[in-house]
């Protein structure tokens, strides 16, 4: 765990105002040293309930057989990779809870990528690294001021212009307090 995250998971009372304990949460990577950085973080706010998924497949499983608040997905490896979990998830016939707030985790933070997670209905991005405080925020911002799920043409997710203008800068604040 990099210092930056330790220093933020040991200070939990950053967030204490917004009941964690009552959250589900979903944790879809591959990589077991981030699975468990970020189940760590999690515990340290007060979420209790986590699934854990390592590959796409696991993930719709857990989606469809667990009710959760937030998904925090990671990019995977193909076939069935994080872009694609996020589609299936915001497909109308797919029978998942497409309501589902995804927070899409990445070590490509390549505009090509980031427009891709976007158009498959992740509703907020993060760049790996990140700090405890950073993922905290998204994960706030998503369950506070959750945005309508909406449909136009080939884009399935959630509606993208924020319906209030300082969720956005309170985001960008709690990232550079976080480092």
């Amino acid at each position: 765990m990099s210092k930056r995250a330790a220093t933020a998971v040991a200070n939990p009372a950053i967030h204490k105002k917004f009941a964690f304990e009552d959250v589900a949460a979903l944790v879809v990577e591959d990589a077991p040293h981030y699975a468990g950085l970020i189940c760590g973080i999690l515990k340290s706010f007060g979420i209790q309930t986590i699934y854990s998924a390592r590959c796409g497949e696991d993930a719709l499983f857990n989606l469809a057989n667990h009710r959760v608040q937030v998904a925090i997905v990671d990019d995977l490896k193909p076939p069935l990779d994080g872009h694609a979990i996020v589609r299936t998830l915001r497909a109308p016939d797919s029978g998942l809870p497409s309501s589902v707030p995804v927070i899409f985790v990445t070590e490509k933070p390549f505009m090509e990528n980031i427009v891709a997670a976007r158009d498959a209905g992740a509703t907020e991005i993060l760049s790996k690294p990140f700090s405890a405080n950073q993922l905290m925020t998204r994960i706030e911002a998503v369950l506070r001021k959750p945005r309508p799920i909406v449909q136009g043409g080939n884009f399935v997710g959630p509606d993208r212009r924020r319906q209030i203008k300082d969720a956005a800068e309170k985001k960008r604040k709690g990232d550079h307090e976080g480092r």
